[in-house]
């Protein structure tokens, strides 16, 4: 499986969860699973790194 179509999946997986836990508790969804996924990097640069990146993209 390619590095895209597996990126396509998850971010569908990703939107479907979203979509049903409802808008009221997305944000704590999002919240708990980037807490989840920053607590695998191997250290606090690369995960700085990706909320500095994330905030970027939000603010466009």
């Amino acid at each position: 499986m390619s590095t895209a179509h597996q990126l396509d999946q998850t971010y569908a997986a990703l939107a479907e969860a979203t979509a049903r836990v409802g808008e009221a508790k997305a944000p704590l969804f999002l919240a708990t699973l980037s807490l989840a996924l920053l607590s695998r990097q191997t250290d606090a640069t690369q995960a700085l790194a990706l909320i500095a990146q994330a905030e970027r993209l939000a603010a466009t």
